[in-house]
């Protein structure tokens, strides 16, 4: 695919701005305690005792301790003040943590005389911790990509705006989710395709492609679904879903493809537009196959990541199911089942894209569009 030829480069010494600024914010937010509405301490020793192992009837192991945390208080009405917390924790870490001194926490003070007791520990303060990850991010985009790594931050930025005002208005209003998220997927892929590729034919194929096999791929699930009566589906696992579940999750199957689609259409029309270019005598049908071809080299590759991406996000529950004495096949009905269909969903749409995008890309090739 043919990239935007920008107007200004990122040059050197826009990065290490960046860099020098990254650093001054990542610092700042270390001392940033004072604009926390919520008390914050900073964990000055911690005294660890009374490990206790524990065992279960499926032959779990694990153990719990305490720890005695000595705090120093960095903001709020005890500001200065050391004081002692109680926390305890366990080796799994499943729902609890172990705190190492010179880490901040947030707390809850429930008196004012501040005896141990009344100290609660709310978690981790990850400000820092996020801040440098993100600051990372762009100064790796900057330096590798340079004016294309700033037109995909960019991207980001902008879709990830649209994203929160879709879901304000999903959660303020009775509009339908799936229209209102399908006009979203749209917008996604018009900011993204236009942003990264610029405005050129290349960039009309990948977006009318991407379109037509995300549709098309939903269309498909919703018909065979229809049919089925939806069996096998357990959409009670979906957590905390308070309105219908179908459309929120055929909602997340059109948002988690996209991406992958769309760089499947990419690299299709700017492969047959490219030999195009170097012979015109080519006819239809013969860069039809040629986009077929190069479609089926990407497509395995793109659907083995949308499933180790799942598989990666389910692993830890379905370990918790095994390790709990419960069979493979209940495990997997409860914790995979609507994953794998998403995945199968999504390897479909990729699918139907090599031969929309080989066949769109082929016939403004034939129409001559293509100089």
């Amino acid at each position: 695919m043919k990239r935007i030829h920008p107007k200004f480069k990122i040059r050197w010494l826009a990065i290490v701005l960046v860099l020098i600024s990254g650093l001054i914010v990542v610092t700042f937010t270390h001392f940033d305690a004072p604009m926390y509405k919520q008390t914050v301490a900073r964990v000055v020793n911690v005294h660890n005792y009374g490990r206790t192992s524990q065992s279960d009837e499926f032959q779990n192991h694990d153990y719990q301790e305490n720890q005695t945390l000595t705090l120093k208080v960095l903001n709020g009405q005890y500001k200065g003040k050391t004081i002692t917390a109680n926390n305890q924790f366990s080796g799994s870490g499943a729902t609890d943590m172990k705190y190492h001194p010179g880490q901040q926490i947030f707390i809850h003070v429930a008196n004012k005389n501040l005896k141990r007791s009344s100290i609660l520990i709310n978690g981790f303060k990850r400000d820092t911790a996020v801040v440098f990850l993100i600051w990372l991010t762009v100064m790796l985009l900057l330096v590798i990509l340079k004016f294309s790594g700033s037109m995909a931050l960019l991207s980001i930025v902008i879709n990830a705006i649209l994203f929160f005002l879709a879901v304000s208005i999903d959660v303020g209003t009775s509009f339908n989710p799936f229209i209102l998220f399908a006009i979203l997927s749209v917008i996604f892929t018009i900011v993204t395709a236009v942003l990264i590729f610029g405005a050129s034919k290349e960039t009309v194929v990948t977006i009318s492609s991407t379109i037509l096999g995300t549709a098309v791929a939903i269309l498909i699930a919703f018909i065979v679904l229809s049919v089925t009566h939806e069996r096998g589906m357990n959409f009670e696992m979906m957590d905390y879903v308070t309105q219908q579940r179908l459309p929120i999750y055929f909602v997340g199957c059109m948002i988690g493809s996209l991406g992958a689609i769309m760089d499947l259409s990419a690299d299709i029309t700017s492969s047959l537009f490219a030999v195009y270019e170097e012979d015109h005598s080519l006819s239809f049908f013969k860069l039809l196959k040629n986009g077929q071809n190069i479609g089926r080299s990407i497509m395995g590759p793109l659907i083995n990541v949308l499933f180790l991406i799942f598989v990666a996000g389910t692993f830890p529950m379905m370990v918790l199911f095994l390790r709990n004495g419960n069979s493979w096949g209940y495990s997997f009905s409860m914790i995979m089942s609507l994953g794998i269909i998403q995945s199968l969903i999504s390897a479909i749409g990729i699918t139907l894209t090599v031969p929309i995008t080989s066949l769109i890309a082929s016939a403004l090739c034939e129409m001559k569009v293509v100089k």
